[in-house]
Order: C-alpha cells, then sequence, then structure tokens
C-alpha cells in the first residue's frame, strides 16, 4: 500500500507551479492562457516572464524557453496566441540550475491522446438512413473520434446493415 507524503514546499504559498506540484504522475493539462508576468528573479529583480494557466489549475507555470520550444514542436506553431485549448503532458524532470540539482517542470515531448466519448458519435451511425448518410456522418466525425475502437466497429455494423 503507497502512503501518500507531502514535500515540504507545498507548506508554502508560492506564487507559480514548480517541480514540488507534481508529485508522481505527468498532469494532462490544457492551455487556458499565455501573458507576461512580472516576476521576482534568482537575484530578486524584478524580471518579464511568459506565465502559462491552465484550465485545471489555480496556478500558472513560469514557461523557460526549454518548454516554449517543447509546445511548439508538439503543437507545430510557435505563436502563443494559438496555444489557448491546447492540451500538454507536465512532469518533472531532475536538472542542475542555479548550483544545485532539482525537479523542474518539463513538458513532455508527446501530445496527449484526446479522450473520447462514443456515445453521441455511436447514436449518430446508428441513425443512418442510406450509405450515403453513413458516410457523410462519418466525414464530419474529429479525428479522435474516427480512431476509437467502439466507434469503428460501429461504422462497420452499419456498412453491412445498409448494404
Amino acid at each position: 500500500m503507497s502512503e501518500s507524503k507531502t514535500h515540504w514546499k507545498n507548506n508554502f504559498d508560492y506564487t507559480y507551479l514548480g517541480g514540488y506540484s507534481i508529485e508522481d504522475e505527468d498532469l494532462e493539462l490544457t492551455i487556458l492562457k499565455v501573458q507576461n508576468e512580472m516576476v521576482k528573479g534568482q537575484s530578486g529583480r524584478d524580471e518579464s516572464c511568459m506565465v502559462i494557466y491552465f484550465e485545471e489549475l489555480d496556478k500558472g507555470m513560469i514557461c523557460n524557453k526549454t518548454n516554449a520550444k517543447t509546445i511548439t514542436t508538439v503543437h507545430g506553431t510557435p505563436y502563443i496566441e494559438e496555444w489557448p485549448g491546447k492540451k500538454i503532458l507536465l512532469g518533472t524532470e531532475r536538472v542542475s540550475a542555479f548550483g544545485e540539482t532539482t525537479d523542474a517542470l518539463r513538458i513532455r515531448q508527446i501530445k496527449p491522446k484526446t479522450k473520447v466519448d462514443p456515445s453521441q458519435a455511436v447514436a449518430r451511425l446508428k441513425g443512418a438512413l442510406d450509405m450515403a448518410d453513413l458516410q457523410s456522418i462519418w466525414k464530419s466525425l474529429t479525428k479522435a473520434e474516427q480512431q476509437n475502437k467502439t466507434i469503428i466497429n460501429t461504422k462497420n455494423t452499419m456498412k453491412n446493415e445498409l448494404n
């Protein structure tokens, strides 16, 4: 039986997310907004930093160049105006920074799989009146829906019934 443990940094009120914010598993998050904010740097001086906020969390994440490049690679756009609504996987990685080894937040190099509820697509496919209607419904589904096994099986069943 695994015992839940609390990182000591969770006992302080930090303004932004840190490596301590993620306990065991990567978090699947949806970008809500990206903006520049004045942040106290390591030296105590105010610095302008890019901060990403997520739909699922209250605190934002200061986004460094490594994480910004990863979002660009994963989602195919360097434009922060196009990032809201995009899903990312956020985890930690041990890194050397500021003279010590610490857990840093890292956006993973993979795009999270879109979870699909097949019920609506299945109902629409089952309502097809003929092959042309079935084909039209199929084309209107998202790529993630078209890759769902339940939806594919329903399409194939309907195809056999309509032929």
